[in-house]
């Protein structure tokens, strides 16, 4: 069964001093569309694997991820050296600018200085693998979402193309009775205006006319449209944009039909309905 692109999911575990929750959400789009957000410091070492992580795992939809870690224990990340100058340069430029700043003060301000020369911190394979492990979980219960609100679409879109179908019964079952109408009226307004000598004329009018208001082909297609509808819903793989392309097909043969035989307009109006309300359906759609 389709998934729909729509969902949202959350991971998180623990590895001894390291505390991993990821956030994974996703939107409709006509492509696939990765954002990640992680700490600075891992950001560039994890984001390759994480993309093609979730390039595996999903076909469409833009996917927002973000990873935070964070570790139970403080430890420093910088010299004692590197402090040591900090707080000398912070009593120097208090002492200049005319400022009496506290121990403390001068020590929160120094540890701020001294963490701006840390440098990035390297990740180790083992530790990647533990947030990618988190990063799996997260996908597989955005895709257990997102086959959820699939169900849901696949359930409405359905309903709707069973109406459609019964309108296109409905047409099928009229169009010869109109059509002989038609004809009718045709065959008396020639027998007006050309009295007895009305038969072949009216007969060549009324020949040209069926045919002019012949609708069997784009009942066919439509048929068989609706058929192929009904089987991509069943299809377990992305079918969006195959879905997108039998509604453009649909509507051209609906709107075709209508100009054909304008007495259906009613039934081709609420055709266009619902498959309007169809198309947006599938553009949530994997």
């Amino acid at each position: 069964m389709p998934y729909s692109m729509t969902g949202f999911a959350f991971a998180e575990e623990t590895f001894g001093d390291l505390d991993v929750s990821i956030k994974i959400k996703s939107v409709n789009n006509k492509g696939i569309d990765i954002s990640v957000k992680a700490p600075r410091d891992i950001l560039f070492f994890i984001e390759p694997d994480v993309r093609s992580l979730i390039k595996e795992s999903l076909a469409r939809g833009s996917i927002q991820t973000f990873i935070d870690i964070k570790k139970k224990s403080i430890e420093l990340s910088f010299s004692v050296e590197i402090l040591k100058k900090a707080v000398e340069e912070v009593k120097k430029q208090t002492r200049y600018a005319g400022l009496n700043l506290s121990d403390d003060r001068v020590y929160e301000v120094a540890v701020e200085i001294a963490s701006n020369f840390e440098e990035e911190e390297k990740i180790d394979n083992e530790t990647k693998e533990k947030i990618l492990g988190v990063l799996k979980l997260a996908i597989d219960k955005l895709k257990e979402e997102r086959k959820k609100e699939g169900e849901k679409l696949v359930l409405d879109i359905k309903q709707r193309l069973d109406r459609i179908e019964n309108l296109v019964n409905k047409i099928e079952a009229e169009k010869e009775q109109i059509i002989s109408k038609a004809q009718e009226k045709i065959t008396e307004k020639l027998k007006q205006l050309l009295g007895e000598n009305y038969s072949e004329r009216a007969f060549i009018e009324a020949t040209i006319l069926a045919d002019k208001m012949d609708i069997t082909e784009e009942i066919v297609r439509l048929k068989s449209h609706i058929k192929r509808f009904n089987e991509l819903l069943t299809k377990d793989e992305p079918v969006g944009r195959k879905m997108d392309f039998l509604c453009q097909e649909m509507h051209r043969e609906i709107n075709t039909l209508g100009n054909k035989m304008p007495d259906f307009s009613e039934y081709t109006v609420e055709m266009k309905t619902e498959l309007e309300k169809i198309r947006q359906q599938v553009q949530n759609i994997e």
